[in-house]
């Protein structure tokens, strides 16, 4: 059987490549500020010899500062970029919309205090079950606080770089569709949904392929509502490590937001 050619390849290869550009920039980011929170709370939490779990939310101010410092502005930067992208025109920062997406996207990320006090606890709980010693639970619990020690914070990190760099991504494009269609008068703007075509694209989104709708009604993908692809506010197993992407659609015509500024004369923000 012929497969039909995908009219949307170049649409999805430069998104794919914006996209994977931000997620490395998101990790790597994330990442160093992690670092630098965990080995201010281990020696904290293991002074005097023992396990204070406590003692993490005394560097709560600190990883707020590395959120709202060092990683929030990369997020900002991927999603105003994506933003211009679209609409040259009109700074994405002075938009009511993408200031609040952003407030919203910095304290998802600055509950991770909460995160690793969960896992110390955790470790903690077990060893007492199992009955270790002071040393072996200790032993587990310096695991925890090391962000190189495992695999638990690399992974972590690539998935919080996934999940925010393409939600901010589509929620810059999505925002940017609106406006420039409020500016037209195009009183019913369309969207479209674009997957990733590969294995591990999961069946919810790969049905969702091409999905089209009016750009201010949700997709639905697998039973949720989903405003565009990495929509915060839907669950988290249709949101978390998602890769799909959002295309506006003008008037019938389909626009390659990637490169839509050169056609406009615009430039990156």
């Amino acid at each position: 059987m012929t497969v039909p050619p995908d009219e949307h390849l170049p649409a999805r290869l430069r998104a794919e490549a914006f996209i994977r550009q931000g997620e490395e920039r998101v990790g790597r980011v994330w990442f160093r500020s992690l670092t630098r929170f965990l080995d201010r709370v281990r020696p904290s939490v293991r002074q005097g010899g023992g396990i204070d779990p406590a003692r993490v939310s005394d560097h709560q101010p600190f990883w707020t500062e590395q959120v709202d410092v060092e990683v929030m502005p990369v997020v900002s930067g991927i999603l105003t970029t994506a933003f211009r992208r679209v609409r040259p025109s009109g700074p994405a920062e002075d938009d009511a919309w993408v200031s609040d997406y952003l407030n919203r996207a910095g304290n998802r990320m600055r509950g991770t205090p909460d995160e690793v006090y969960g896992l110390i606890v955790a470790e903690v709980e077990r060893g007492i079950r199992e009955q270790q010693g002071i040393p072996e639970i200790a032993q587990a619990v310096d695991l925890v606080l090391t962000a190189s020690g495992s695999d638990r914070w690399p992974n972590r990190a690539r998935t919080v770089a996934r999940t925010e760099t393409l939600a901010a991504v589509n929620a810059g494009v999505f925002r940017a569709a609106e406006l420039d269609a409020q500016a037209r008068g195009d009183v019913a703007p369309f969207k479209v949904w674009l997957s990733t075509a590969d294995r591990r694209t999961r069946p919810t989104h790969r049905e969702a392929d091409q999905q089209r709708t009016l750009l201010s009604e949700p997709f639905v993908v697998g039973g949720a509502q989903l405003l565009y692809p990495g929509d915060p506010t839907g669950p988290a197993q249709e949101v978390i490590n998602c890769r799909c992407t959002l295309l506006p659609v003008v008037l019938g015509e389909e626009i390659d937001w990637t490169d839509r500024q050169n056609a406009r004369g615009g430039q990156d923000g």
